[in-house]
């Protein structure tokens, strides 16, 4: 049966896809959108992924709340690798409510497909878990999209020898994120330290775009694995 948080979830997800389909549909009106052009005519694979995972998030949740997730990164790969531009970032921002809310959702299948709810310990976990994997796809995509179409950095020079250094930590993070939940936490606040600290110092690193679009979430996750261990560590 289904919890009153996921009902909650789901009509969430609707409105936000209403609203997706809707400014796309405005776009097409106002001439912005005209899909004579390949990169327009693109678009319709993120809506028709959108739409799928809001319908499907009411049958079969685990597999709606996949499509969400994959529509964030879907758009995040349309937004930074392809159609790149001065306002390029903010339509990566907006996507990841989407990112959020299917995550939510495979929480709560996660809770009502095992045969007894699992302890807040196990929610936790699978959370982050899941959370950290959208990361790191994500991850991927800005660093490939600043690789092919980014300035041409001297990456072995200060500032942006910061750039592969952050990419080492934010691995060794997520490698020891699913045995060694401290030293995850303090990687990913460490890799937090050195994005703000590159953004003060220099104002060409700070001036990188997308890559600055992943601060406050690692940080956040960074915390939450701290909370996970210290709260968690004698249970």
């Amino acid at each position: 049966m289904k919890s009153k948080t996921t009902r909650v979830l789901q009509i969430i997800t609707g409105v936000y896809a209403a609203l997706y389909v809707t400014a796309i549909v405005v776009s097409f009106f106002q001439g912005d959108l005209t899909f004579s052009s390949l990169l327009d005519t693109m678009l319709l694979i993120p809506v028709l992924i959108i739409l799928a995972g809001a319908v499907l998030s009411w049958t079969r949740v685990k597999m709606g709340a996949i499509l969400l997730m994959a529509w964030t990164a879907c758009v995040w790969f349309y937004d930074l690798f392809l159609a790149r531009g001065p306002d390029s970032g903010m339509v990566s921002i907006m996507a990841v409510p989407a990112m959020v809310l299917g995550v939510l959702l495979l929480l709560e299948w996660y809770k009502t497909n095992e045969s007894a709810v699992p302890p807040k310990q196990l929610q936790w976990r699978y959370l982050l878990r899941v959370l950290l994997v959208n990361y790191m796809v994500l991850y991927a995509i800005v660093v490939f999209s600043e690789l092919v179409k980014g300035k041409p950095y001297d990456y072995f020079s200060l500032p942006f020898i910061l750039f592969p250094l952050l990419l080492l930590v934010f691995l060794a993070g997520f490698a020891l994120a699913w045995k060694r939940e401290l030293l995850a936490g303090i990687l990913f606040l460490l890799w937090s330290a050195i994005m703000i600290a590159g953004s003060v110092t220099y104002f060409d690193f700070g001036d990188s775009g997308p890559w600055l679009l992943f601060g406050l979430p690692v940080l956040l996750q960074g915390v939450l694995y701290l909370n996970q261990h210290f709260q968690y560590r004698t249970k």
